[in-house]
């Protein structure tokens, strides 16, 4: 605010015209801003504030049902804080339940329709236990989209994640185990899980096996628990390898969780799906330390109920927002309701920063400096004047109906107390006499559908829906580097059978592709000592990076065979051109995706000439060399270009590939 008049003050100086009082409002109705300007006009033209300036409407008068100002009043005398909002959160549930589909409103365009749970917003000036209004809203089977609340560990989609990372960290975790497949995530009744294990064969001795996430499934007669252990067997697995993000969506998707939350929940599980991508975004920071540390925080987290912010879910029409003061500022609902302001104010800082004088003041060894109160008198008044404004942004966000709520015996230091909010001047809005909505409903139409009707609609489903298939060339050079690769589904293709570099090593390959590299892009000189010493350079990373080899290659070869290659005659012309491992990405000519990367393309004005790619064979058998030119074709299709070179850098061989080659 200061920085804000100081500039003011630099205008009105430099010029006392240059000001212009902007008082059109094409947002609130006409009886809402009478009330806003009623109740604002004083308090913020006060010494300290910015000035007030009264807002005139553009809008014609309200002639609705309801007055578009009006209170709902709450006795919240004798009661605690915690009843003090669940008493709030009440009243303003059962009024929300009464307005969406009774109540209608005036839209952009001037049509009047029933309001929708989307309309309604919840401004709340702290986020403390809004939990408390979300539980009540859903109780009264209306959704919510939060964006203030902490409750994400109190959320049973948390307790059911927990429990199966829980599972999957220690596979002799048997209460977690149980509770998963009996928690809503996969439903089994304990009806079912007794079946289970009394199916079990026995173990040695007599004695009754326990149905555990080592059970073979092929013990377990229930299809949908034999499935869902199947599938908790194949994650287990990967908990070595996968980092507890990775885990945790792949456990969303092979599990159904999404579904099962969608299905589980009147919203359509759009909160529950958001903080289930929460828990995953939690999980990201753990992929060094691994899956057992992100359990054990996440259980301390959730058996302390430490307050972590939810998932954020795109608003719609079937939510009601609730956020705070400060996350509206700029935006505007049809319907606006303050909660949660009988939250009592935060007490003195005992580390004060004034302004103005730009001075620090603290407690220091239990004895208060002189100007310790006068700094947190005078961060008080700012910090008031800022919750005036604040209550000010809060009541101007309302396009149709502005409802406060009137907290009798609220404290003096609540945020309801901070000024006089004309809740006297305001007429009731009674529940009782709202006719109750019909609510959100799906419409349910009946079901026609037949077996012919069925066939036609899968059949039009699957012809809209072609299988997406890959097709990467280069999937199993010999020459590169081995990496770990995600399992292929049912979409991936590769060109033939994995080659083997005949007479030659992987790792010479590899150092032989990265001197030709180096030597394209022009990072490489082409003099022999040079080559030699960089050959040595790279020969020793290899030698730490594929520990695991038999045998590695002789650099001083490695680096006379580079050197003859980039001699060779008919290779001559393109090496001006050339551009280094360039990534390719198209479509081939049966609908199938290339993913690859071509070891050089000659570029000529912008046009790819040639594809070059670099082998390694000391002696390619046919069959390999037939798969080596089937490769370059592939990229010669993605390119658009008309030949292909295969350079057989060990044997001093060129051989040319055109596209229409057969």
């Amino acid at each position: 605010m200061a920085a804000y008049q100081a500039v003011r003050n630099a205008f009105v100086q430099r010029d006392p015209t240059s000001v212009v009082q902007v008082t059109a409002n094409f947002r609130s109705e006409p009886a809402i801003l009478e009330h806003v300007n009623s109740c604002f006009r004083m308090p913020l033209a006060a010494p300290g504030q910015p000035g007030y300036v009264a807002l005139a409407p553009t809008l014609g008068l309200h002639d609705g049902s309801v007055p578009c100002a009006a209170k709902i009043t709450i006795d919240v005398r004798a009661l605690s804080a915690g009843q003090q909002r669940d008493a709030e959160a009440e009243a303003v549930a059962a009024l929300c339940s009464r307005i969406v589909g009774t109540v209608d409103i005036r839209r952009r365009d001037g049509v009047r329709t029933p309001l929708r749970p989307g309309d309604i917003a919840l401004l709340a000036p702290t986020g403390s236990e809004l939990w408390r209004y979300e539980r009540e809203l859903e109780a009264q089977g209306l959704a919510v989209a939060s964006q203030a609340g902490k409750a994400l560990m109190r959320r049973q989609e948390t307790q059911d994640v927990l429990a199966l990372l829980r599972a999957l960290a220690d596979p002799f975790d048997t209460l977690a185990f149980g509770a998963f497949l009996r928690g809503p995530m996969v439903g089994l009744t304990e009806a079912r899980l007794l079946a289970v294990t009394a199916g079990l064969p026995p173990i040695p001795g007599g004695r009754q096996a326990n149905f555990t996430l080592q059970t073979a499934p092929s013990q377990v007669a229930d299809a949908e628990a034999r499935e869902v252990l199947e599938a908790l067997q194949a994650l287990r697995r990967k908990v070595a390898s996968a980092t507890p993000a990775a885990l945790l969506g792949e456990a969303a998707e092979r599990l159904y969780l999404r579904v099962a939350l969608a299905l589980r929940t009147g919203d359509r599980g759009g909160r529950a799906i958001a903080n289930l991508d929460a828990l995953i975004t939690l999980a990201r920071p753990y992929r060094v330390r691994g899956l057992a540390a992100f359990v054990a925080d996440l259980k301390t987290d959730w058996e302390a109920g430490r307050g972590v912010t939810e998932g954020r879910i795109d608003e719609s029409e079937g939510a009601i927002t609730l956020v705070t003061i400060h996350t509206a500022k700029g935006l505007e609902w049809p319907v606006v309701i303050p909660v949660n302001t009988g939250t009592q104010l935060r007490g003195p800082e005992q580390f004060v920063h004034r302004q103005s004088d730009n001075t620090l003041h603290w407690v220091l060894g239990g004895l208060p400096p002189p100007q310790l109160a006068d700094a947190q008198a005078e961060e008080a008044a700012e910090a008031a004047r800022e919750r005036e404004r604040l209550w000010y942004v809060a009541c101007t966000r309302a396009r149709n109906l502005l409802v406060l709520p009137d907290l009798v015996g609220a404290g003096p230091s609540s945020w309801a107390r901070i000024l006089d909010l004309g809740t006297s001047r305001l007429p009731e809005l009674k529940v009782t006499a709202l006719h109750r909505g019909p609510g959100p409903r799906l419409l349910v139409e009946p079901n026609e559908q037949t077996l012919d009707v069925f066939a036609t609609e899968a059949a039009a489903a699957t012809a809209a829906a072609p299988p997406v298939v890959w097709r990467r060339p280069s999937e199993h050079d010999p020459d590169l580097p081995e990496v770990e690769e995600m399992e292929a589904g049912e979409g991936a293709e590769d060109l033939g059978e994995p080659m083997r570099p005949m007479g030659a090593g992987r790792v010479r390959g590899m150092l032989l592709h990265k001197l030709m590299e180096e030597m394209v892009t022009g990072e490489l000189l082409i003099e022999p000592p040079i080559v030699a010493a960089r050959a040595v350079e790279l020969a020793e990373e290899l030698r730490v990076l594929e520990a695991g080899e038999a045998s590695y290659p002789d650099p001083q070869e490695c680096a006379s065979t580079a050197l003859r290659a980039r001699g060779m005659p008919e290779l001559e012309s393109l090496w001006p051109s050339l551009h280094a491992e360039v990534p390719l990405f198209a479509k081939d000519y049966d609908g199938a995706l290339v993913a690859g990367r071509a070891d050089a393309l000659s570029v000529v004005d912008g046009r790819i000439e040639a594809v070059v790619d670099w082998k390694s064979d000391l002696d390619p058998s046919s069959a390999v060399r037939v798969a080596y030119a089937e490769q370059i074709k592939a990229y010669l299709r993605a390119t658009g270009a008309l030949r292909g070179v295969l350079v057989y850098v060990s044997r001093g061989e060129v051989v040319w590939v055109r596209r229409g080659d057969g």
